[in-house]
């Protein structure tokens, strides 16, 4: 089967989903809470953002040194 049509009743589903529960206050506030208790502090995000970037670079580095 192609993934197209799996791929828009994935999106529809998480649309959905999304408009029902942001729709109860409590649950959109519970939600909310929760994205600010998730969300990394200023040196954690730095730290993560300097891993990420240094690991893309071995990563390029990596492709350059074995594609001739």
């Amino acid at each position: 089967m192609r993934r197209m049509p799996w791929i828009l009743i994935l999106a529809t589903l998480a649309i959905v989903i999304g408009l029902f529960m942001g729709r109860d206050p409590e649950h959109a506030a519970r939600l909310s809470e929760m994205h600010r208790n998730v969300a990394l502090t200023g040196d954690t995000r730095d730290m993560v953002l300097m891993l990420l970037a240094l690991g893309i670079g071995a990563f390029v580095v990596y492709l350059t040194m074995t594609r001739r």
